[in-house]
């Protein structure tokens, strides 16, 4: 007991210190939620679990629920709240919202994203009429099943010959779509099919009032049609899950669907596969939007005509990024926070302070990119976020704000572009930005003893030299698929300079047109290799990385990689097989794989990336694709002046085909370039490479850009069809003193809005002179204008110019796609539209039958004509027939120069097989190969020239007795 009575005072001592301790841990850290509740759908009177996770975990967390904070425990709403755990014991229409857990602490609060409870539930379906779907044996039948509305969605069954299929199995295959697709119909298929929908957190199961019968035929040669879908389609998937686009074609054969994406085959596009003649894409992501083509031939008929397209939008949630986590400003500065902001749609911005939503005023000025805090005071202090929420998800970034007292000087942290001026000075205290950087980064601290040292510049102040880019030693070429070994060495390690105190490595993946947000990893001094993780197979990815010392940031250095590509696995491609041994009109092998055994010249190396090599030199640093069948012979790297106008200037050629980075020299300083190289084979060379970002040549590359003043100038708009508007632009560089930009930014609202919150943003990097905004409204008038920028900011705005969207044509669908170039039938009317049906389906409904009486009517009168030409002709024959019986005894006399008709018969005497003409010597008239000749009379083929039609030749009557009597002679005699 005396000794623990004696030892009293020192616990009381460690408490003390204790407590101290924590509560300068509570100002140095920056509170952060890093388990965020989840979105949650529930059926009446189910039971709810929010979790939230907070760090440090000591902080105080309450919940909100539709922006008002909850008072712990609520029995009335039948709400439990725990530390971090918000349970709602029986869900109901008072306990349904958004709700948020927020976190506080002494340097200020967070507040999580919000969490959206809702009740589930599944409507009836809507009353339909039976449908007689008919196919070719042999094809691919499809049965539609048109879900009723479910939250979540509804999960698709069909009742079959009194069997209930819920998933794929033999031919059958149930689509996300809900449809079924029966393959390689037979008649053992025929027969009545029912769908159902099943909600499976309410577990509820409602099933159609109507069924669809389906008849197998068989049928001779038909050329290709596609049977699903029956018109264009417009296609919005999630970021990472899957895609299904359907396709389904009927024909005698069988016809073979290809699909195309942007107008080139899919074959040498590697992430999809196929499921017979649908289009799979496991992990769709920004590149797999656009439009695809499925066209389907079988020989038959107008190769091309049987195609369908489908517009595919891929939407992703926001992802925001603030670099710095902690940012000190002196007292009476201004504090600018910038946030990166991306998704798809284009995400809505709410700024908040320790989890209250800001609002702009005279010293708080929003934006959706910054937040500027004017004349900074203590009042000005805690935690800032950027949140940000869209149609698919939300995400948030926070930053800590410390104020100083006037007179404390502080260095701010170059790289994070937040604009203050306080000049940088040498020392380490409590809340110094370097200190704070390295503590985020999880940075090792030097001794004690090296501490004041380490970060003491050399000489005087504003004489400290950078720290130069460090020398990248890894390979721009990787087999792994999922991760990349990042090495390198300082450039010139202990030659006089400021020692280096980090290393701060950001790295990204490109993709079409754009690329990914950084991301930023700290590295000791002492450290030279990182390994980087979760990389997507098959990708580009660029790196930019630098050293830090007590100048700040030193010069960047620069490599581009690309990850080695999964190989598809063995049970995919007997799956595939397999596939087109039951359908050999799917042909997925040849579809999706390219033929090798096509020489060509090499493929076109990717876009370079350009690294300071010296003042007036630059390294270029490439990746090279597929050789084209023979082997690279050379590479040649080719330069452009932004400034000038002019073709491409061969930099340097003939480099081996080992080497895949070059240093440029002799480049001109201030002087903006563009890079791009070229690969050689035996066949050629190949088109050359996307031209790498611009680069400007200065001795330190972390030159601050000025920012461009004057905008560019619209100088045509046009709307290309009711969702696409086409505009073009100048930009004159003198106009601001040749800075360099970097892009344009293409602002647009509806012409009825006066909110400039409205506006949403396109971005166009590069020279690019021309850009399509599309996603618009029909027949909607949108105000437009446009900046330019470089790292320094935006230019002012351009002129404004207002054009209207085309108006939807009467046919159309919304949202649906212009129908395609090439002649296609006209569109179903909406009863078709309404339930899709397969090839040749025989389906009664009242919308036809006008179409059925105009058929029919149409068709007797066809059947008439055809029926009455033959009688007609037939009564003509029989006439003639009768009048020739009838005129018998005087066909055989010579025709007169008054008749026309001279039938001979045979067996008379005078008549000669030749056809010579008969009783010649009588009549003196002839019939030559069958055609009257009068010789007796020259008027005969007219007349006889003064007789009335009833009268005769002179001579011709004594000539007709004549005739006769020798005619009753020669009957008698026979």
């Amino acid at each position: 007991m005396r000794m623990w009575r004696g030892r009293k005072p020192e616990v009381t001592l460690a408490c003390l210190l204790l407590a101290t301790a924590g509560c300068f841990a509570d100002l140095n850290e920056v509170p952060q939620v890093t388990v965020q509740p989840a979105s949650t759908v529930q059926k009446l009177g189910g039971t709810v679990i929010l979790g939230c996770v907070v760090e440090p975990p000591r902080m105080n967390i309450t919940w909100r629920l539709n922006g008002k904070e909850l008072n712990g425990s609520d029995d009335t709403l039948g709400i439990l709240i725990t530390h971090g755990t918000l349970v709602i014991t029986a869900l109901n229409n008072h306990t349904v919202g958004r709700y948020q857990c927020v976190a506080r602490m002494t340097a200020g609060a967070v507040a999580s994203v919000p969490a959206p409870v809702t009740l589930a539930n599944l409507q009836d379906f809507k009353l339909d009429v039976q449908h007689v779907i008919e196919v070719d044996e042999g094809n691919t039948a499809v049965i539609a099943c048109h879900l009723p509305e479910s939250h979540p969605k509804a999960q698709v069954r069909y009742s079959f010959k009194q069997e209930w299929l819920e998933a794929s199995r033999d031919n059958y295959l149930i689509m996300p779509s809900g449809n079924l697709q029966i393959v390689n119909a037979s008649q053992e298929d025929e027969g009545m099919y029912k769908c159902a929908a099943y909600n499976p957190v309410t577990q509820e199961v409602k099933t159609s009032g109507s069924s669809d019968r389906l008849r197998v035929r068989r049928s001779t040669a038909e050329a290709a049609r596609i049977i699903y879908p029956p018109e264009a389609q417009t296609i919005i998937v999630t970021k990472g899950q899957s895609l299904i686009l359907e396709c389904v074609a009927s024909g005698i054969p069988p016809p073979r669907v290809t699909w195309a994406k942007d107008g080139s085959s899919v074959a040498g596009y590697n992430k999809t596969r196929f499921l017979l003649s649908n289009l799979l894409i496991d992990t769709a992501s920004e590149e797999d939007s656009g439009t695809y083509r499925c066209t389907a031939d079988n020989g038959v008929g107008e190769p091309g005509t049987a195609a369908i397209l489908y517009d595919v939008q891929v939407f992703e949630p926001p992802e925001v990024t603030m670099e710095l986590s902690q940012l000190v400003i002196p007292w009476g500065q201004s504090a600018k926070l910038t946030c990166e902001v991306r998704g798809n749609p284009p995400p809505s911005v709410l700024w908040l302070r320790n989890a209250v939503p800001l609002t702009s005023s005279q010293r708080l000025r929003l934006s959706r990119r910054a937040l500027r805090v004017v004349s900074v005071g203590p009042e000005d202090e805690g935690v800032y976020q950027c949140m940000a929420e869209n149609e698919v998800g939300s995400a948030h970034a926070v930053v800590q704000l410390r104020t100083a007292r006037p007179g404390t000087t502080l260095r701010p942290w170059q790289d994070a572009k937040l604009a203050t001026a306080t000049p940088p000075t040498p020392g380490s205290k409590p809340g110094h930005p370097d200190q704070m950087l390295r503590n985020r980064l999880g940075l090792p601290r030097p001794p004690t003893s090296l501490q004041p040292a380490s970060l003491q510049c050399p000489g005087e102040k504003g004489q400290v030299v950078p720290a130069e880019a460090p020398i990248i030693l890894s390979s721009p070429r990787t087999s792994k698929t999922d991760l990349y070994e990042l090495v390198w060495r300082p450039r010139h390690e202990g030659s006089g300079r400021a020692p280096i105190l980090y290393y701060v490595v950001k790295h990204r993946k490109q993709v079409t047109n754009s690329s990914d947000d950084w991301t930023i990893s700290g590295i000791p001094a002492n450290q030279h290799r990182l390994t980087l993780t979760r990389l997507d197979p098959g990708s580009l990815y660029e790196v930019e990385m630098a050293a830090y010392n007590c100048a700040g940031e030193g010069q960047t250095a620069m490599v581009t990689f690309r990850t080695g590509r999964r190989p598809k696995p063995e049970i995919m491609a007997s799956k595939e097989q397999q596939i087109q041994k039951d359908d050999p009109g799917a042909s997925p092998q040849s579809s999706s794989q390219p033929d090798h055994g096509r020489l060509s010249p090499p493929e076109a190396p990717d876009r370079p990336t350009i690294s300071m090599a010296s003042e007036t030199s630059v390294y270029v640093t490439w990746i090279p694709r597929g050789n084209g069948g023979f082997p690279i012979q050379s590479f040649r790297v080719e330069y452009k002046k932004l400034k000038k106008v002019g073709d491409w200037i061969l930099a340097t050629s003939a480099i081996p085909p080992s080497l895949l980075s070059v240093e440029i020299t002799g480049l001109e300083k201030g002087t903006s370039y563009k890079f791009r190289v070229r690969a050689l084979n035996m066949l050629g060379e190949s088109e050359p490479s996307a031209p790498s970002r611009p680069y400007v040549v200065s001795g330190y590359g972390g030159r601050v850009y000025e920012r461009p003043v004057t905008g560019p100038y619209i100088t045509f708009t046009d709307a290309v069809n009711e969702t696409t508007i086409m505009l073009k632009w100048m930009y004159i560089p003198a106009s601001n003193n040749n800075t360099p930009i970097h892009g344009f930014y293409i602002y647009y609202r509806p012409t009825d809005s006066d909110n400039d919150s409205d506006y949403k943003k396109d971005m166009v990097e590069g020279d690019r002179y021309w850009h399509s905004i599309s996603h618009l409204q029909p027949e909607t008038s949108y105000d437009i204008k446009m900046q330019c920028f470089n790292e320094g900011g935006e230019s002012e705005f351009s002129n404004v110019m207002i054009c209207e969207t085309k108006a939807r044509k009467s046919s159309g669908q919304p949202g649906r796609l212009p129908p395609p170039t090439l002649a296609s039938p006209q569109p179903p009317p909406p009863e078709t539209i309404e339930r899709p049906v397969g090839a040749g389906a025989m389906v009664a409904r009242s919308s036809d039958l006008p179409y059925l009486i105009v058929g029919v009517v149409l068709g007797s009168i066809v059947l008439i004509i055809v029926t009455f030409i033959p009688f007609c002709l037939w009564r003509a024959w029989a006439k003639q027939k009768h009048t020739t019986d009838l005129s018998f005894p005087r066909s055989v006399l010579p025709p007169s120069s008054c008749q026309y008709t001279m039938v001979p018969l045979g067996g008379l005497p005078g008549h000669q097989a030749s056809r010579q003409p008969y009783l010649s010597s009588v009549s003196g008239r002839a019939c030559t190969s069958g055609v009257p000749v009068n010789r007796g009379c020259p008027a005969a083929a007219m007349g006889c020239p003064g007789l009335r039609p009833q009268q005769h030749c002179p001579g011709e009557l004594q000539q007709q007795s004549d005739t006769s009597s020798l005619l009753r002679q020669t009957i008698l005699g026979n």
